[in-house]
């Protein structure tokens, strides 16, 4: 019995010593930790997996599948009028965060001018609909009914979004485009709604971020506009201003026929047609002496919608104006034939704009454009999957960020001549007509 004692206890000290041994030993091995990549947005597992998939098919190591099948315009109509329940409707159509404090306090008002594609402008008011903020939208009247239906349909549920009253054919280059902004800027000061800053839009514009980091870069604006504007240049002067234009069949025609000088001594901009505005400035544009003389002097001139907003901004009487040189653009990311060196289309140049396609998204999401606020212009055949790479980057991404790197592709393809004659070749195969 005093054995088997003896000899648990030998054992018992035996296994404590081998416990004790190799416990030293194990504890001097460094531990082995998964490596996480470093990231500042998406913000939760779903999203980082889908962004995964998306760096793949932006970086094109993954093809992207075409959509298989194309929702039209006469099916979203129909399926917007069967939805008798709006409390359903917005829970599960126009999803959205809570407001927060600064996104209350500067409530932004939108114009969008539209003229076809509700598929694509159903997902951008999916994108940017909060319900604090107010939206117009300006349909043309050349657009198809079944189209003009859709949206209708598609807004009654949303007290804060309206259609224009007014409704005229928009033609490109024509004082109608400016008419159709105005109509929605008058339409957005009789809200009761008082917002601060309007921001103008088109149907293939879509957010590069969340409704509380675009209040993030307004407020940066420190209540000034955000508005293009540099001297006219006097082969433009020459060409859009100085002599009289008239519109004939949907053509605008320039005529022999001298302009004056433009009212008020106000010397003559060139900017964007698009802008992001204070709600005085809009004011300044639609009420005061200066603005309706200045509207009343472009009518007959060329393409007065990238003259209208870029002279009042250097007016002197202008408010949230910058005479001189303007600070940085913040409107949208968006690639020109023209601009030199040639920029990266990897989707199609159409009247020397890019329309973007997934691959694209190295720059909108990269370093150039990581102050820009919208990206110009979305295919209205869009793949589902660019949207949603989209919608999947902004999670969690804070104003003035970067998410993609530009390959250095870009940069080689801007030292090549041949490269650039190559994508030069592709400006002239496609031309359609729409709105800028």
């Amino acid at each position: 019995m005093d054995l088997l004692r003896t000899m648990t206890i030998i054992l018992t000290f035996f296994v404590l010593y081998l416990v004790l041994f190799f416990g030293a030993h194990l504890s001097s091995i460094p531990s082995v930790k998964p490596k996480i990549p470093k990231r500042s947005f998406p913000y939760n597992e779903q999203a980082l997996g889908k962004w995964e998939r998306c760096k793949r098919l932006i970086s094109g190591q993954e093809k992207i599948e075409k959509t298989s099948t194309l929702v039209n315009d006469s099916e979203i109509l129909e399926f917007y009028k069967a939805s008798n329940d709006c409390h359903r409707l917005l829970d599960t159509h126009f999803v959205h965060p809570s407001v927060t404090v600064q996104e209350q306090q500067l409530p932004i008002a939108f114009g969008l001018t539209v003229y076809k594609g509700a598929r694509l402008f159903e997902r951008i008011l999916q994108a940017i609909y909060m319900p604090h903020n107010v939206y117009c939208i300006y349909i043309d009247k050349k657009s198809p009914e079944v189209f003009r239906g859709a949206i209708q349909a598609m807004i009654r549920c949303l007290p804060n979004v309206f259609i224009s009253s007014k409704s005229i054919d928009v033609v490109w280059g024509h004082i109608s485009l400016v008419q159709a902004q105005l109509s929605c800027m008058e339409g957005l000061l009789q809200s009761s709604m008082k917002w601060k800053y309007y921001i103008s839009l088109v149907g293939q514009d879509f957010p590069l971020y969340d409704n509380e980091q675009i209040v993030t870069a307004l407020q940066g604006l420190n209540n000034l506009n955000n508005i293009g504007s540099y001297p006219m240049p006097k082969e433009l002067l020459k060409e859009r201003i100085n002599l009289v234009y008239k519109l004939k069949n949907y053509t605008i025609k320039k005529t022999k026929r001298p302009k004056s000088p433009p009212p008020h001594n106000i010397t003559v901009h060139k900017g964007s047609t698009h802008i992001i505005a204070i709600r005085e400035f809009v004011e300044f544009v639609l009420h005061s002496k200066i603005g309706k003389d200045l509207f009343k002097y472009l009518k007959d001139t060329f393409i007065p919608d990238e003259t209208l907003y870029a002279t009042l901004q250097q007016h002197p009487l202008a408010p949230g104006g910058i005479r001189g040189k303007q600070g940085r653009s913040i409107t949208r990311a968006l690639h020109w034939s023209t601009q030199k060196p040639l920029p990266e289309c990897r989707g199609v140049w159409v009247r020397s704009l890019c329309w973007i396609s997934i691959g694209d998204l190295r720059w909108a999401l990269g370093r150039e454009s990581r102050y820009s606020l919208f990206v110009h212009k979305i295919p209205f055949d869009f793949n589902d999957e660019l949207l949603e790479c989209i919608l999947v980057a902004r999670q969690g991404r804070k104003y003035g960020t970067t998410v993609c790197k530009q390959e250095e592709a870009t940069k080689r393809m801007e030292k090549k001549g041949k490269d650039k004659k190559k994508k030069l070749s592709k400006v002239s195969k496609v031309f359609v007509t729409g709105y800028i």
